[in-house]
């Protein structure tokens, strides 16, 4: 059994009763268990304020609708892409506690976990990146030393947009490879946009040699086209190379796309399940009851409107590869990156994304409208 698959059983199941009308996943959401984690994570964000001083705060908060700073975030390191909300680097030791008590909060126990290891192995990355500072000529040598001041675990920023414990309010992490975003709205909790990624995704060398992060979201897509039968792969093939224009964007909602690959309707009660299984390992970053709202959404659109769709190689989980999952109420991107030195496919990207509630926007615009007030 998995992290939450007792919860995700029992929506499910209320789906699926007779003559039940599909609610909007917005009702799914409203629980006393996501009214309680709500609390949890708006408990530990007051904690984490007030371990801040006036110059932090100054940093750290937004107003709810500052959408501008609600959309400033970025997988890429600060040398491509720089930040003003307030740093990791900024913090003290008490501080630092306070924030990871927030993360704890608002991810499962995968989901910190996850979360954490990407930020740890950009101090890797840091370590590999200064090691080849003498190996870089003479011409490049300051780019490649801001290169690597921008690398490792303090260079990730974090911004509150309104009031935790009032009715609606967020928070946001962003840095190279990870950008999380967490919005309440009546007790109700949204975790997209997500980017999750690293580079590397398997440690080669040294004392951590064999650690690696978002690796079963590998196996997990390699297990679902390896299982399809000729015709289906055939449907489920986008396209033979990776297209990097075909990833979705960050920051602001992008356009829908039109839906490619093959339908879950065209899949097997098996295999549909596994491809719901693939869904998990994305959707389980978030806290328990936030994940299971999500997954029961996902299943109340229905299998004709969910579609699995591969780019790459489908053969070979070392090379370039990319995978999307759409529908209605989730959007999941999977890409493995070349390396820039040419050394092979060990560098990943991915997003969740929920077309419909990103920032918790549907959520938001009906809470306006129905209760216009803080």
């Amino acid at each position: 059994m998995n992290r939450f698959t007792t919860a995700i059983a029992f929506c499910a199941a209320a789906l699926a009763l007779p003559g039940t009308a599909l609610a909007h996943p917005a009702a799914v959401h409203s629980s006393a268990g996501s009214a309680a984690r709500a609390a949890a994570m708006s408990d530990a964000a007051t904690r984490f304020v007030a371990t801040l001083d006036p110059a932090q705060r100054k940093k750290f908060i937004r107003a709810l609708d500052d959408n501008a700073a609600r959309t400033d975030w970025s997988n890429l390191p600060a040398t491509a892409y720089p930040r003003t909300a307030l740093a990791l680097s900024e913090l003290s030791d008490v501080q630092r506690v306070a924030l990871h008590d927030l993360m704890a909060a608002a991810m499962s126990g995968e989901g910190y976990g996850e979360a954490a290891t990407i930020m740890w192995i950009d101090d890797i990355l840091h370590g590999i990146e200064a090691a080849n500072l003498p190996n870089v000529p003479a011409e490049r040598r300051a780019a490649a030393e801001r290169g690597v001041a921008a690398r490792g675990s303090g260079n990730y920023w974090i911004s509150l947009f309104g009031e935790p414990g009032s009715r609606s309010w967020a928070w946001m992490i962003n840095g190279h490879h990870f950008a999380a975003n967490f919005t309440v709205v009546d007790g109700r909790i949204a975790f997209t946009p997500l980017f999750l990624g690293a580079n590397p995704q398997i440690v080669r060398q040294g004392p951590y040699a064999g650690w690696r992060v978002l690796d079963h979201e590998i196996a997990g897509g390699f297990a679902l086209i390896a299982a399809l039968d000729p015709d289906q792969r055939k449907a489920a093939l986008a396209g033979a190379a990776v297209d990097p224009a075909q990833f979705t964007g960050k920051g602001k909602k992008d356009k829908p796309q039109l839906p490619v690959g093959i339908a879950a309707n065209r899949l097997s009660p098996a295999q549909r399940e596994r491809l719901m299984a693939l869904v998990e390992e994305f959707v389980g970053f978030a806290n328990r009851e936030a994940a299971a709202a999500q997954i029961a959404a996902i299943r109340a659109d229905g299998p004709a409107k969910l579609h699995f769709a591969w780019w790459g190689s489908s053969d070979d989980r070392t090379k370039r590869f990319m995978y999307r999952i759409a529908g209605p109420s989730i959007l999941i991107e999977y890409v493995r990156e070349p390396q820039a030195d040419g050394s092979g496919a060990n560098h990943v990207h991915a997003i969740v994304r929920d077309p419909r509630n990103d920032y918790g926007e549907d959520w938001l615009a009906r809470h306006y409208s129905e209760a216009p007030h803080p």
